[in-house]
């Protein structure tokens, strides 16, 4: 792991208003609304609703009672952003330079180019096969917003 992990408390988050769209047992469907905060955000890069004006998630209830329409504040560990990045980005980047090297170490440049695009799809598949399962460890939780709060991070 990152050097910068140890150094981030666990309880640092990501935070976005958003409005309820759609409720259904223990989960909520949340447009997220980008603020003008985001451009100064020290997460902006790993945050997806950084990209875009607007973006549908998938939170957690928590047991708060919520309605559609209500305004709510979603949250994120930021630890759970580096771990998504480290996934998609780092571990390919590092499988395809390994097996770069050892390709062309043992067969030549076009073997090794081949065999390092073989094994990032290969790894994105396996990615894909168990969203469901690595979705488990990534999830986004409300909070009702008392008091008109406005004072998001």
């Amino acid at each position: 792991m990152c050097a910068f992990i140890g150094v981030m408390s666990p309880k640092e988050t990501i935070r976005h208003k958003g409005i309820v769209e759609y409720i259904e047992a223990d989960i909520c469907r949340v447009r997220i609304l980008q603020a003008s905060a985001c451009s100064g955000c020290s997460a902006r890069q790993l945050c997806r609703s950084s990209e875009n004006k607007e973006k549908i998630v998938i939170a957690s209830l928590n047991g708060q009672e919520v309605q559609i329409g209500e305004n709510v504040n979603v949250e994120c560990a930021v630890v759970q952003g580096l771990r998504a990045a480290y996934i998609c980005y780092l571990i390919p980047l590092l499988l395809m330079v390994a097996f770069l090297f050892v390709g062309v170490k043992f067969e030549g440049e076009l073997t090794g180019i081949l065999l390092s695009l073989a094994v990032l799809a290969v790894y994105y598949a396996a990615l894909y096969v168990f969203r469901n399962n690595i979705g488990k460890h990534f999830g986004f939780t409300i909070h009702k917003i008392i008091n008109n709060e406005n004072n998001l991070k």
